[in-house]
């Protein structure tokens, strides 16, 4: 998954949480920048969860069940 970002500052905040040593830095940033930093972590989360996880994959045979339930 990428994550799609919606402007310059959620790039510079991705940029500083990826360089963050630890969580007290990412809370830090959060502090910093409120809800955009929030937006960018809940987005950094998702795209590494969806890597480890396959969610993809899983998504793709969800749906397969999901168009027989409509026949």
């Amino acid at each position: 998954m990428d994550i799609e970002l919606s402007n310059k500052l959620q790039h510079h905040i991705a940029d500083l949480m990826w360089k963050a040593k630890d969580l007290d830095a990412v809370q830090s940033i959060i502090k910093i920048y409120g809800k955009d930093a929030e937006v960018v972590l809940h987005m950094m989360v998702a795209a590494t969860y969806d890597d480890v996880n396959s969610t993809d994959l899983a998504e793709k045979a969800l749906q397969k069940f999901r168009l027989s339930d409509e026949i």
